[in-house]
């Protein structure tokens, strides 16, 4: 049960992060179509993606399950966005 908890917790962890990660992308790519300054725009992507991977690699200290359970809901926020987008 405690496991089941566990695993849940890092799922939904992934989920808020995937929301955020495609939420900055969103932002990005707005910004990139108004014309922002290049070094400007690269630098908000760095920092996105160093994030991502800081948080990932955070979570990956908790284990495999953690990790999987993470990338499972980052995974389904990008799948939930997908749908919305293609109607």
């Amino acid at each position: 049960m405690q496991t089941a908890l566990h695993v849940f917790a890092f799922l939904l962890i992934g989920m808020v992060l995937g929301a955020g990660y495609f939420a900055l992308l969103h932002a990005e790519v707005a910004r990139l179509v108004r014309g922002a300054c290049g070094r400007e725009v690269i630098l908000t992507h760095l920092m996105r993606l160093v994030a991502a991977f800081l948080i990932f690699w955070l979570i990956a200290q908790f284990g495999a399950a953690a990790l999987i359970a993470s990338l499972i809901g980052f995974t389904l926020v990008l799948t939930t966005l997908r749908s919305f987008s293609t109607s």
